[in-house]
């Protein structure tokens, strides 16, 4: 008669996967230990908001499965790394980054770790990645799956969860998700993509959404949330401004390209029908179009549709 499968799921969840208990079993029940590919560029992501714009190398996870001869779900490590590469921020490790980077012979080295956590952290040390989630499936009946977060520089686990399925059950993207969402925290799953933004003059103001960006020439490219659509504004005084409705998604660049061109008669900053746009935004629509029509010049604001300009995707 077979242990309760709540009994079953306690011991996965608080297992620390012991080597002493993984020798005892016969070679032919002996654990693979297999690193699951994922389908991402191994580059860094330029710095999000709040974080350092470049980031250092051991920011990656890296994903290893431990089954005890378990023949169902084969395909979950590669969705899982599916679902991390989609879903969140994280910079995932390709097996074959994985091969470039500790030889023929990494397969074999992840073996015979047979799940022990300073085994795996000392390997993901030498992949240079943050973190080694590990998915553990055995089965009890049911199919039993752990996760666990290994944090790589102190070699410990930092989170666990463990699920139970039935055999032959179709396991969907969104439950792989629900999986995941249990372990990391919320910042996780926001993703990110780029706006760079160039002038054709040096000191011009730059607005995303109406927020100050900083200036012409910037440094870096702008870090902003994916996907998401976005208002760039570029001016400088004696110039025409720019403007430009952009949508970016996750892990790209949108490069916008402004072309100032010089206003032939400064316009004081109350007569600017853009400045104008913003209070109408902002505030009582009907009295700030009454003064900006009271206020505004005879002849029609300039038409800045057609400036010159180039937006590349990327």
């Amino acid at each position: 008669m077979r242990k309760p499968l709540v009994a079953a799921l306690s011991l996965v969840v608080g297992m620390s996967l012991d080597v002493s208990a993984v020798e005892a079993r016969t070679k032919a029940n002996r654990s693979s230990l297999q690193v699951a590919a994922a389908t991402v560029p191994t580059e860094p992501a330029a710095g999000k908001p709040g974080a350092p714009t470049d980031k250092p190398a051991a920011e990656g996870v890296v994903v290893f499965e431990y089954r005890n001869d378990v023949k169902a779900l084969a395909d979950l490590p590669e969705r899982v790394t599916q679902a991390l590469t989609q879903n969140t921020s994280l910079r995932v490790i390709t097996l074959t980054e994985a091969r470039r980077r500790l030889g023929p012979g990494m397969d074999a080295e992840v073996a015979r770790c047979d799940g022990e956590t300073r085994c795996l952290s000392q390997v993901g040390q030498r992949l240079g990645v943050r973190e080694v989630l590990l998915l553990a499936v055995s089965q009890l009946g049911d199919v039993v799956l752990a996760l666990q977060r290994i944090a790589v520089a102190e070699q410990k686990v930092t989170g666990r969860f463990a699920d139970s399925i039935v055999v032959g059950q179709a396991i969907d993207e969104a439950r792989i998700l629900s999986w995941l969402q249990q372990l990391f925290p919320p910042d996780t799953f926001k993703r990110y993509g780029q706006i760079q933004v160039s002038a054709n003059v040096g000191g011009a103001q730059i607005y995303v959404n109406s927020k100050a960006s900083g200036n012409t020439p910037l440094a870096s490219a702008l870090q902003v949330l994916a996907p998401g659509n976005y208002r760039i504004l570029v001016e400088k005084p004696k110039f025409l401004p720019f403007q430009a409705a952009v949508t970016v998604m996750p892990d790209t660049t949108v490069e916008v390209s402004a072309t100032l061109v010089s206003e032939q008669k400064q316009t004081p900053w109350y007569r600017r029908w853009y400045v104008w746009t913003g209070i109408i935004a902002g505030v009582g629509a009907v009295a700030a179009t009454a003064v900006a029509v009271k206020l505004g010049t005879e002849v029609p604001p300039p038409d800045t549709t057609q400036l010159p300009g180039t937006i590349v995707f990327k």
